[in-house]
């Protein structure tokens, strides 16, 4: 009459994974982000737009498991962390890398989205946070 365990567990995994709907490719996510790294802003909307691009991203894991060369190869080497205070308000180190996504452009002075890559002792990305400028 009810099904064992194991197979209930098996088909509630099944059934998120489905309802979750596919995911976006590592290659998008990746180009996508490269995108708003170099999307000029010029008003709210277009920091909004690269901020979900980033956020995308970060939720994908799309530099999950990145070794710091590929990260630099990706998006360029980030500014040391040591250099901004957001690091460490957000618990990384000083030789994680920051990065500011976008650039203001034709007047436009509100916030642009940031990104912050945290790497492990072995040089291998384990976190990563947005500063989001997006709803």
């Amino acid at each position: 009459m009810f099904a064992e365990p194991r197979t209930s567990i098996l088909l509630f995994v099944l059934g998120a994974a489905l309802a979750c709907g596919p995911s976006i490719p590592r290659e998008t996510l990746r180009a996508n982000l490269q995108t708003a790294m170099e999307a000029q802003h010029d008003s709210a909307e277009a920091s909004a737009a690269s901020s979900r691009h980033v956020q995308e991203a970060v939720d994908g894991l799309a530099l999950s498991g990145m070794r710091r060369h590929e990260v630099e190869t990706l998006l360029g080497r980030g500014e040391p962390c040591s250099r901004h205070a957001r690091c460490a308000e957000a618990g990384y180190e000083s030789d994680d890398w920051y990065y500011e996504v976008g650039t203001a452009t034709g007047g436009y002075a509100g916030p642009s989205p940031a990104l912050i890559v945290g790497f492990s002792r072995e040089g291998v990305v384990n976190s990563v946070w947005n500063l989001r400028t997006h709803e």
